[in-house]
């Protein structure tokens, strides 16, 4: 408790019968109470004062972990995608593995596969592609001369990784696949936007997008183990296949961690940027991205979806839809729809000059399809402009940078 407020920086406490002078240049009343931690013991201790905890507070902490973190979904899902496709080569056991190592997934795997050694033998021939590309580049891991290594990755282990994989690619929609109303309820009910609220509410979570992510962050821990404990290979045996190997397996276990981790990230910062803002505000947002699945990779659609509430004199709800993508040759566009009663319009904004044609070439058939809805047509019209290419950041409750030392 304060028992003397500062006076040319030097205040008075009151802590358990100790009355004791501290220098300080926070401004103090008399009676206060304050919560302290120790941050430095002996003669002269230091205190930091230990503030509430808000939910604004908790907001901000959160955005300062997350935003350095969040990596596009569609990355994690491409590398992903290749350990399905890779084929075994014709089997060398000669040649250095290069000096410098590409970060990329697809690149390693490659390489790995290309210097695999008749040592390092696959799964069973009845396992899934996936699980015995996954089994080779866990065997890889392994030290050489069959001596073991705490936290020895099992097949077992690499059966609930391609399983875990699977599913999560398994989540993605098809380039053929309509895209409904239906579709994209379920996709954003298992966004991972309300993972937290299902459990809380006992209802299954077992698709959902984020439960999936941190299932598959706790498998691939223990390889992490692994890969540290082998470290890096000795300097002048870049020769050394076998030490290659391993250094290439470890680094593909560290990068595809280090994806889902961003992945998840970024659902968190989707998650964050979902919160109410503020208890008088009328307005609620949720925002998530729907990836769609090609043959060369993931297109990757950032869906908002807006709703304003009127008071009761006023007209009805406001309702809005905001899409961001970027598929060629249309190239980025910012797709924003309104929906007032039963009117709708809509406006796009396109990057390139290439795009604005091909929207407007299509904006009588949409016109003819909000139509067979039941809807009222508006305003349906495109132009040329910048489009947001990234996921909208949540308002941080409190700055980022905190200028005080």
């Amino acid at each position: 408790m304060v028992e003397v407020p500062a006076d040319k920086g030097i205040a008075q406490l009151h802590i358990g019968g100790i009355k004791i002078p501290v220098k300080t240049g926070m401004k103090l009343e008399i009676g206060q109470q304050l919560a302290l931690d120790v941050v430095k013991a002996g003669n002269i201790p230091e205190f930091k004062v230990v503030r509430e905890v808000t939910s604004a507070s908790t907001q901000a902490l959160a955005l300062k972990s997350i935003l350095p973190k969040q990596l596009p979904l569609n990355q994690l899902l491409d590398a992903l995608r290749s350990l399905t496709t890779i084929q075994q080569a014709p089997v060398t056991t000669s040649g250095a593995a290069p000096a410098v190592i590409k970060n990329s997934l697809d690149t390693l795997f490659q390489q790995l596969i290309q210097q695999t050694t008749s040592a390092l033998p696959g799964a069973s021939a009845g396992s899934s592609p996936l699980e015995r590309n996954l089994q080779l580049i866990a065997n890889a891991l392994q030290t050489n001369q069959g001596q073991s290594v705490q936290g020895n990755i099992e097949k077992s282990t690499t059966t609930e990784l391609a399983r875990q994989i699977g599913q999560l690619i398994n989540q993605t929609l098809s380039n053929g696949q309509p895209i409904t109303g239906a579709v994209v309820r379920q996709a954003l009910n298992q966004s991972g936007l309300f993972m937290e609220p299902h459990l809380l509410n006992g209802q299954p979570v077992q698709n959902d997008l984020k439960g999936i992510l941190l299932k598959l962050l706790a498998t691939l821990q223990p390889m992490l183990t692994t890969a540290h404990l082998l470290g890096d290979p000795p300097v002048g045996r870049a020769a050394d296949t076998a030490t290659a190997l391993q250094l290439i397996a470890a680094r593909l276990f560290a990068e595809l961690h280090h994806q889902a981790e961003g992945a998840l990230a970024r659902i968190q910062l989707h998650q964050l940027a979902s919160l109410p803002q503020d208890e008088n505000s009328h307005k609620q947002l949720w925002q998530f991205e729907l990836p769609i699945s090609h043959p060369e990779g993931h297109d990757e659609f950032l869906i908002q979806f807006e709703k304003e509430t009127r008071p009761a004199e006023q007209a009805e709800d406001h309702w809005s839809v905001t899409l961001n993508f970027n598929i060629p040759p249309t190239g980025p566009v910012r797709a924003r729809l309104s929906l007032i009663a039963d009117e709708i319009s809509s406006h796009f904004t396109a990057e390139l000059d290439e795009g604005v044609k091909r929207i407007e070439q299509f904006l009588p058939t949409l016109n003819e399809a909000f139509s067979r809805a039941g809807l009222k047509v508006g305003k349906l019209s495109a132009s040329q402009g910048s489009a947001v290419k990234r996921p909208d950041q949540p308002i941080s409750p409190s700055p980022l940078l905190d200028e005080r030392a």
